[in-house]
């Protein structure tokens, strides 16, 4: 799996736990935000801001890979993404180490 594969794979992951859980898919620009990159262009007219960059972005993403997580914990190619971009510094793999101590620390 190559690295843009594993920020695909937790990305869609992230939106389907995101609408699952609240409704609220991620726009475009969240996705990118994620990626690191202009990699997304649904072109999905846009008519209010993107719920999601209100406040703790990355908290908010590292509870929702929580849900993801366990919504796909079935799939070792989910546990192997994050794996793959943990020690990444970038948001992904803020978000991945975020939710990680979140996980320790409720033990």
């Amino acid at each position: 799996m190559t690295l843009d594969e594993a920020r695909e794979r937790i990305i869609e992951g992230l939106n389907y736990a995101a609408y699952h859980e609240t409704d609220y898919s991620l726009y475009d620009s969240d996705k990118n935000r994620l990626f690191g990159s202009e990699h997304y262009n649904s072109g999905r007219p846009v008519y209010k801001p993107s719920p999601w960059p209100e406040g703790d972005f990355e908290g908010k993403m590292a509870a929702l890979l929580g849900i993801a997580s366990a919504l796909h914990k079935s799939d070792p190619r989910f546990t192997e993404a994050q794996k793959l971009l943990e020690a990444e510094d970038s948001v992904l793999g803020r978000v991945i180490r975020r939710r990680k101590m979140r996980q320790f620390a409720s033990i």
